[in-house]
């Protein structure tokens, strides 16, 4: 989905996938596939060196980040807090019991009780022309001057045209038959990622409502954390995010491959 925004390259080889970024920094992501030990990072450092560019890392994890310092250890490496990911307990975010989700119950109570005739229905090809309108119309009633806020609104449209393919799911809540919040996400592994989420303010309690729904039709089965992923250094966002009291922020650091 983030393609354009960061001129993303893509190559394989040998079984390895490898992803180059230009914006907003040059560096790669590690290496991905059928690929061990220090072998897809060479790779790397013959490519930057052929072509006279910083060896970089991005999007690395902890557990990653620790397997490259063995390998490299006068590597240096930084994170920035803005793009570390919420990582909650998925039976809390389902849930919502206890005194420290009183507020979010709240906020819920209160819209459930203004609008009885709410409804939260999946995403399908019988309703995404539906959804797609709500997303469009939020877009142009809610400008932000903010490059990767506009990128995602884009995305998310153009991800609603091709939700097999990005392999995303959603939801809708409704309010008398009328769209008034979005949320897609997908599944990896024991995780439940939500990429996207939009609602209309002026319904109390839509986010909560919208959260909460997303949360409870899609964090089934083998799925233990939902993961809502960065703030973007936006500080009402990062509020929001921590209120549902996150069982670890996911850090994710930029490396000075040495």
């Amino acid at each position: 989905m983030w393609r354009d925004y960061h001129n993303t390259e893509y190559a394989t080889e040998d079984g390895a996938l490898y992803l180059k970024i230009s914006y907003p920094l040059f560096a790669f992501a590690p290496p991905r596939g059928f690929v061990t030990g220090k072998s897809g990072y060479q790779r790397i450092i013959d490519h930057c060196a052929a072509n006279d560019l910083p060896v970089r890392l991005c999007s690395v994890s902890k557990a990653v980040l620790d397997e490259v310092l063995k390998m490299y250890p006068a590597s240096t490496a930084e994170s920035d807090r803005k793009w570390s990911d919420y990582l909650y307990q998925a039976s809390d975010l389902t849930t919502l019991s206890g005194r420290r989700y009183a507020g979010q119950r709240n906020h819920i109570n209160r819209f459930m009780k203004e609008h009885p005739a709410w409804s939260f229905e999946r995403i399908t090809p019988d309703n995404v022309a539906k959804v797609k309108a709500f997303y469009e119309k939020y877009s142009n009633e809610h400008i932000k001057d903010y490059p990767a806020y506009i990128e995602g609104n884009r995305k998310a449209l153009e991800a609603l045209d091709n939700m097999e393919l990005y392999g995303l799911f959603g939801g809708a809540l409704y309010v008398a038959g009328e769209i008034v919040g979005v949320s897609l996400g997908e599944s990896v592994g024991d995780t439940l990622y939500i990429h996207a989420e939009k609602a209309e303010t002026s319904f109390h309690g839509s986010y909560p409502m919208l959260m909460n729904q997303f949360a409870r039709m899609f964090a089934t089965g083998e799925i233990e954390y939902i993961n809502r992923e960065e703030d973007d250094g936006v500080e009402g966002l990062r509020t929001s995010k921590m209120s549902y009291h996150p069982v670890e922020l996911l850090d994710k650091y930029i490396v000075e491959l040495r």
